[in-house]
């Protein structure tokens, strides 16, 4: 029995010792080049009902309106869950994304190149020390990149078009 629990204590410290070596903090990026005017990209992106067009976090989480919803052009509620921008320049877009106690920013940085807007949008993560939440944040990039990935080509899309 003590072979066991000895055991067990060994390797829940191993476990713990090998999370410990995951990044606390993680981003994940993504760039697109779309043909059309910085200004008219940063229009879409400044105001968050203009999001519902192209931006694929934002629909699985605010699909439909309900009469509890708060939405105006720079802050979204449905329950726990809000999405707000916290500051906008005429480059750097700073955005903040919560669920409950949990939250992380968003930023995107515009510029102009060979007549093209470049669009870069990072999402930045602090994640606990908890075992369970670093193995998570293992798949945040396959699961989160694809959306953006996504939502970003939505946006060139829409605005290449018009």
């Amino acid at each position: 029995m003590k072979l066991i629990l000895g055991s067990l204590i060994i390797f829940s410290l191993v476990i713990l010792f090998l999370f410990a070596l995951f990044p606390s903090d993680i981003s994940i990026s993504r760039i697109v080049q779309i043909n059309s005017q910085q200004e008219t990209v940063r229009r879409k992106i400044i105001d968050l009902k203009e999001w519902k067009t192209w931006n694929e976090m934002l629909l699985t989480q605010f699909s439909g309106i309900n009469p509890n919803d708060q939405f105006d052009s720079a802050f979204m509620k449905r329950g726990n869950v809000s999405v707000e921008i916290l500051s906008a320049g005429r480059d750097t877009i700073l955005t903040r994304w919560k669920n409950g106690q949990r939250s992380f920013t968003g930023n995107y940085i515009l510029t102009r190149m060979d007549g093209q807007t470049v669009l870069e949008w990072s999402l930045h993560f602090h994640i606990n020390w908890y075992p369970w939440e670093k193995l998570a944040s293992m798949f945040y990039d396959k699961q989160l990149g694809t959306m953006m990935e996504n939502s970003l080509l939505k946006l060139k899309n829409e605005l290449e078009v018009h």
